[in-house]
């Protein structure tokens, strides 16, 4: 295994991705120093601060951040560090602050400005240098939000946030993400590199070999092309030629009422998430209210009117995307870096990675399913917490299909007789490019060359 140092730039190619990346500690280091304080990251769910007070902390790599409503409503996000001696203020995940943080060192306290409110005996320090208001003060993060979510940056010279994701949020700006609730959240501890997780979901490419199961309804028949934006990635599908989500206008051989309930019903009962029961209810009423003569175009165009009436008969929103839309936003979005999202009518599932201490071989893997419901009819918000992809099993079938992969290409990445990905350059384009993007940040700082001004 070759040394990584700052001059020696890993080569990617559209078809080759060096092993190097994933299992490098001095590539865990200069992802500290060069990537995570250099871009937008997910830190929390707008849903899961709602009174002043609350709390989320969200932490990346060695830092910690707090975001919090102030008593104004709006949001705030501080360095999680006491300006005393840099004792982490909040140790719990999240909560309510109240009206004020609360060093459990020494007492200090802010108030959720970050202003210093009291200081224990803060007369011994009457003649001492720059001991003023505003240099002990919470050092400041920037905040903003898109599609519900808190994003968070700790680089002050950054383009705004909506520039950064561009041309996502103009895609999406339909699918109303700022709507969904909070499903389920779950967080495995997975021993693998994060980029090995972003790997594994950003391609269509290994259905045949990892999800057999969906050979029957011709989803591991699929050739899924990316292309990349900018900084980020989308694996392309035409939904108007293969469906709401899989291949199913191809199955002239079959009846398509039959097929898209069972797809539904499949992916209902292993995925838990995109295909829901509002979906699998549609499905089912297809075989009820159709006629097997019935053409392709017109069960389509009959399943999407019993999906929005199915969900607006228990209160949820449909959002008024056009099928236009749909097929503009492609399938799969990879946001650059640690970021996946795939959309549906019902939702989106949405995934994060993060690295886990200086280990590369660990990482945490953060996964959302947000839906669709009736106000005041989503499930009470929960986090769970597997510290092994073992402690994972039985939750869920189809990710867990996944998981099993993870852990053994890890290791497989370490061997003398491998260097790197030979990636398809049509349908792994995802992979490659985020390695690619990810070296201009970490050894040439071409981050700027990114923006899309």
């Amino acid at each position: 295994m070759n040394v990584i140092s700052k001059k020696a730039r890993p080569s990617v190619r559209a078809d080759f991705v060096p092993a190097d990346g994933y299992v490098s500690p001095e590539i865990v280091q200069l992802e500290k120093d060069k990537l995570w304080p250099r871009v937008w990251l997910i830190a929390a769910r707008e849903q899961q601060l709602k009174q002043p007070g609350d709390f989320v902390r969200f932490d990346i790599a060695d830092e910690s951040i707090v975001i919090l409503r102030n008593r104004e409503s709006a949001l705030r996000a501080y360095y999680n560090v006491c300006q005393h001696r840099g004792r982490r203020l909040v140790d719990a995940e999240s909560g309510n602050l109240g009206s004020q943080f609360i060093c459990r060192f020494h007492a200090w306290r802010y108030d959720l400005e970050g202003v210093p409110t009291y200081i224990r005996n803060k007369e011994d320090w009457e003649n001492c240098e720059n001991f003023s208001e505003s240099a002990l003060s919470l050092k400041r993060v920037r905040v903003d939000t898109w599609a519900g979510w808190i994003w968070i940056t700790m680089d002050p010279d950054i383009e705004d946030l909506a520039s950064y994701l561009d041309p996502i949020p103009k895609l999406y700006k339909n699918y109303e993400f700022e709507d969904c609730r909070i499903g389920w959240y779950k967080t495995v501890v997975t021993p693998c590199n994060w980029k090995t997780v972003m790997d594994a979901f950003n391609e269509g490419y290994h259905a045949e070999g990892t999800h057999p199961q969906m050979a029957k309804y011709g989803g591991t028949n699929m050739r899924q092309p990316a292309v990349a934006v900018g900084r980020h990635t989308c694996i392309q599908v035409n939904r108007n030629d293969t469906s709401t989500e899989g291949s199913v206008l191809r199955q002239s051989s079959r009846d398509l009422r039959v097929h898209l309930f069972a797809i539904g019903r499949e992916l209902q009962g292993s995925l838990h998430a995109l295909y829901t029961e509002h979906f699998v209810a549609a499905a089912k009423r297809l075989e009820q209210e159709l006629s097997e003569t019935s053409s392709p175009s017109e069960v389509m165009q009959s399943f999407k009117r019993f999906h929005q009436e199915e969900m607006e008969r228990v209160g949820a929103k449909w959002p008024s995307i056009t099928d236009v839309e749909v097929n503009e936003a492609g399938g799969t979005w990879h946001i650059f870096p640690n970021t996946i999202v795939l959309s549906a009518f019902d939702g989106a599932l949405w995934y994060r990675a993060r690295p886990n201490g200086n280990d590369p071989d660990s990482c945490l893997f953060d996964i959302w399913w947000l839906g669709r419901y009736a106000e005041g009819k989503e499930p009470p918000l929960q986090h769970d917490l597997y510290e092994n992809p073992s402690e994972f099993s039985g939750q869920n079938p189809f990710l867990e299909q996944d998981f099993g992969n993870l852990g053994s290409v890890q290791l497989g990445m370490k061997s003398r007789g491998f260097s790197g990905g030979r990636t398809s350059p049509v349908q792994e384009v995802a992979v490659s490019h985020l390695h690619d993007v990810l070296y201009d940040y970490i050894f040439d700082d071409a981050r700027t060359w990114y923006r899309r001004n």
